[in-house]
């Protein structure tokens, strides 16, 4: 862990990042006409770009009858058609400019909680930008780049069959400990409960649902924490108020915060000291698409992000599966920030399944990162020691896809559970019009037990 961090850490934290993250503390004070103005060239300029550089875009505006003098600023944007998840995993690398240099490309892999994986290319600048923003907003609560933290991650960095402790990995040079949501059960609390009060660790990141459960097994227990974080902060996932409630129980001393983000760099929006969330404007624009006026005079619709950050492979109008509610235009937050306020984001709401050996385990995106025929899928849980993966399928799926998925659940949740396949046309939404990646249908007092 501490090798891979070494690695990584030159790439998300090197020169572009420090330059970025200056302008970024700086552009905070941008006014409404300056934020305007900005993200008004940014898209013109980004629009010229795709079409001249990207084959994809250039289709894309040809058959609609656009030319890039067209789009001129955010209004203009709307004439360009909406680009899905699908679009980018049939285009391809027709996505990517013909000007972009293979070696500052990265093939990145999301799901996001859609169970959709999809693949794509990013430019080192990218994420260096991406990382900039986040440690924006953890800056906004007096966090500094060094400080020791815990991540509570869904990747499973301690092997799932492990029998004794340490339930953790050390990252040395991100000063950083890896706490994995597989190693967060009742009989391990005691364990992760010395490992957080054996040193001050300044603050907490990850999932809020693994800090939640963390907080309610500790609870549950009586067990207390001497050493509590100054800060939390969530991503990757809503933190509702139940989880805050609890949390802030466990820890009250300590600040909850939260953000919004896509792994493909093409938006994001950050709780300011009021959490509220800000879209960060310089990093990308988002709009809310079929808008709904709510009784509050909010609105509510779908959110499609273009992002400024990776021009060698843009997401322009990308439908991010994900439903916001905006604040009113004319909203001035006390903070003084002038970028646009997001009220809530939803259908980011997932159940967990109940493995044989007692875990519970609430996200399984990784899964599927890698399982590129899979269109969609959704992993059904209606007894104890089985599940059910709906998959709808690509022309290409097959029997070895099957397997694939087979050796992921079995390496990456349980060996020992037991794994049927259901192959359906359309996974069923909910009112928000996505789907739960994850859904549990055990009888209640089942969902309750405590893990072993």
């Amino acid at each position: 862990c501490s090798l891979w961090g070494l690695r990584e850490a030159r790439v998300r934290f090197g020169r572009s990042f420090r330059e970025r993250l200056a302008w970024l503390i700086e552009t905070e004070a941008w006014s409404r006409e300056e934020i305007a103005a900005y993200q008004d060239e940014r898209i013109g300029a980004l629009v010229r770009h795709a079409y001249e550089q990207i084959p994809y875009y250039r289709g894309a505006m040809e058959t609609a009858g656009i030319v890039p003098s067209d789009i001129r600023n955010r209004t203009d944007l709307s004439l360009l058609p909406i680009l899905t998840k699908e679009d980018v995993r049939g285009a391809g690398d027709a996505l990517r400019a013909r000007n972009a240099s293979a070696r500052r490309l990265r093939l990145r892999h999301t799901s996001g909680t859609t169970g959709k994986g999809l693949q794509f290319l990013q430019s080192k600048d990218a994420l260096a930008f991406q990382w900039a923003v986040w440690w924006r907003h953890r800056n906004r609560f007096g966090l500094r780049q060094g400080d020791w933290h815990v991540n509570f991650l869904g990747q499973p960095a301690v092997p799932v069959d492990q029998r004794r402790p340490p339930w953790w990995r050390w990252n040395l040079p991100m000063h950083q400990v890896l706490v994995p949501m597989q190693q967060i059960t009742a009989p391990k609390v005691r364990d992760l409960l010395r490992l957080l009060d054996s040193r001050e660790f300044v603050y907490w990141s990850g999932y809020p649902s693994f800090v939640h459960r963390l907080s309610h097994l500790a609870g549950a227990a009586g067990l207390d924490l001497r050493r509590p974080p100054r800060v939390i902060t969530g991503g990757a996932e809503a933190m509702y108020e139940f989880q805050r409630r609890e949390i802030a129980s466990f820890v009250p001393t300590t600040t909850l915060t939260t953000h919004y983000g896509l792994t493909e760099s093409c938006g994001n929006a950050a709780e300011c000291e009021l959490h509220r969330l800000h879209v960060d404007v310089e990093f990308c624009f988002l709009e809310c698409v079929d808008p709904e006026p709510q009784p509050d005079g909010s609105i509510r619709g779908r959110i499609v992000a273009t992002g400024f950050a990776c021009p060698e492979f843009p997401f322009i109008r990308y439908d991010t599966g994900d439903i916001g509610r905006w604040a009113p235009e004319s909203t001035a937050c006390g903070c003084g920030r002038q970028s646009p306020v997001m009220l809530s984001v939803e259908g980011r709401t997932e159940d967990y399944i109940l493995t044989p050996e007692g875990r519970r385990i609430m996200r399984l995106d990784y899964v599927f990162k890698d399982a590129v025929q899979v269109k969609e899928a959704q992993v059904v849980q209606e007894r104890l020691g089985e599940v059910t993966i709906r998959v709808v399928g690509r022309p290409g799926y097959g029997a070895e896809d099957e397997r694939h998925l087979r050796r992921e659940m079995a390496h990456w949740v349980s060996s020992q559970l037991e794994i049927h396949f259901e192959y359906v046309e359309e996974i069923e939404r909910e009112t928000s019009g996505k789907f739960r990646a994850v859904r549990s249908l055990l009888p209640a007092d089942e969902r309750t037990r405590v893990a072993v």
